[in-house]
């Protein structure tokens, strides 16, 4: 006799039962689950006794449909029509001419253009996770910034924006010429790990008169969605192309001699070519770069950048004796 007053046997008898009471409920929503994918005229005078005597069940069920059919919604990528998106765009470009201290917030859909895959759009990383499919790895070093990230350096050297904050690690806000002062990745980049909170972004304390105004570019729904000033539903490239046009901007060419990676990278001595098996990412010290032809490249070292300060250890100074 066990400490519970039930014998071994009669233990198991009770298992049995719960097991059945299990199997018959399964079935009993495998049951309902099929009557509900019929249309309402289509279901026998049974199967309609089935569901009124299954209500739980039925409203279990209903709820899962909404819920399913609610994240198949925000996986949704979706287009403003040309006028509509040109009119927020004007909007947009108020905004950006009015605005006292203006902060852009960029995550991973703007290095899409640079062949670097997002996270939540259709061939996203999680997206073919969750679909049981491979992702394919991307070379940092090969992409370039894009459009977009052309744009926010231009805008921020004519000081219409005044800091950018990025989920990014690819590093590309950095190569498009964007001061580091000027930027605070929340997840350093490829070179630097790091990670910061800011509690305070957006200013959900404080009441929603006092709160920044929030405008939105994305394809798919956000979070933040509801908070927004303005949503522009647009590939960012696209949206970037007909904010600089509005405001009367050009935007920069890349030009990979006045990259960071370039122009901190050590030439590879004589005999070393052969050494690895990735593509190199300086030129040699031979080779002018536009508008410089016939310069030699400096010999000075490079100072800033990524590996400049708080990112090397520092030397000791030896001590005059």
């Amino acid at each position: 006799m066990a400490a519970g007053g039930l014998s071994r046997s009669e233990r198991k008898a009770a298992e049995r039962v719960r097991r059945l009471r299990e199997e018959q409920q399964r079935e009993r929503l495998r049951q309902v689950s099929r009557i509900l994918r019929k249309a309402a005229t289509e279901r026998s005078a049974e199967e309609g006794r089935l569901l009124a005597e299954s209500e739980d069940l039925v409203t279990e069920l209903q709820g899962r449909s909404r819920r399913r059919e609610g994240l198949k919604r925000r996986q949704e990528e979706v287009c403003d029509d040309p006028e509509e998106l040109q009119r927020k765009v004007r909007e947009l470009a108020s905004a950006v001419r009015n605005a006292k201290y203006l902060v852009v917030y960029t995550g991973a859909g703007i290095s899409t253009a640079a062949s670097i895959p997002d996270y939540r759009g259709p061939n996203g990383v999680w997206t073919l996770l969750q679909k049981g499919r491979s992702v394919s790895a991307a070379d940092l070093s090969e992409a370039e910034p894009t459009l977009t990230h052309m744009s926010i350096a231009r805008l921020h050297e004519q000081k219409l924006v005044q800091h950018v904050v990025s989920q990014n690690c690819d590093g590309l806000h950095l190569r498009s010429g964007l001061p580091r002062s000027a930027m605070s990745e929340l997840h350093g980049n490829m070179y630097i790990e790091v990670l910061k909170k800011y509690p305070h972004l957006w200013c959900m304390t404080k009441p929603p008169s006092r709160r920044p105004k929030l405008y939105i570019v994305n394809l798919q729904w956000t979070p933040k969605d509801d908070w927004a000033a303005l949503k522009l539903h647009g590939k960012c490239d696209d949206v970037m192309q007909l904010l600089m046009d509005e405001l009367g901007l050009e935007i920069p060419r890349y030009s990979r001699w006045q990259d960071p990676i370039f122009s901190l990278a050590t030439p590879l001595r004589a005999g070393e070519e052969g050494s690895h098996s990735r593509k190199s990412l300086c030129r040699s010290r031979e080779e002018p770069g536009p508008g410089d032809r016939g310069a030699p490249l400096s010999s000075a070292p490079i100072l800033g950048g990524w590996f400049g300060r708080g990112c090397t250890k520092r030397t000791k100074r030896k001590k005059v004796t």
